[in-house]
């Protein structure tokens, strides 16, 4: 019996990690699918701002995920080196917020 719930919380706790990283966590092209609401409103607009450049209403690219978005007054942000950077999700805003560096290489 306790074997059976010990493999029972095994695959519940791989499942539940494999799920957290699906924000910014899916490798460059790989398309995950996000819960609602968590992303910000998909864009398509051909003028896109540069990270670090967009201001509330312009489209622009997460620096963490590469989804672009279109920017609005709820949208996660951080303030790195005088510049805003806003993110698509409060996941990806965590990630940038530990390691800046690693993202704006990419952007």
């Amino acid at each position: 019996m306790m074997r059976s719930t010990l493999k029972s919380v095994v695959v519940v706790s791989l499942l539940a990690l494999a799920t957290a990283t699906a924000c910014g966590g899916a490798p460059a092209g790989a398309a995950a699918p996000a819960p609602a609401g968590e992303h910000a409103k998909a864009a398509t607009s051909t003028n896109v701002k540069e990270p670090g450049e967009a201001k509330i209403g312009d489209t622009t690219k997460c620096p963490v995920s590469g989804e672009e978005f279109v920017v609005d007054a709820s949208s996660p942000k951080v303030e790195h080196e005088g510049k805003t950077y806003y993110m698509c999700c409060g996941g990806c805003k965590k990630k940038f917020e530990a390691e800046p560096a690693k993202y704006l290489k990419k952007s």
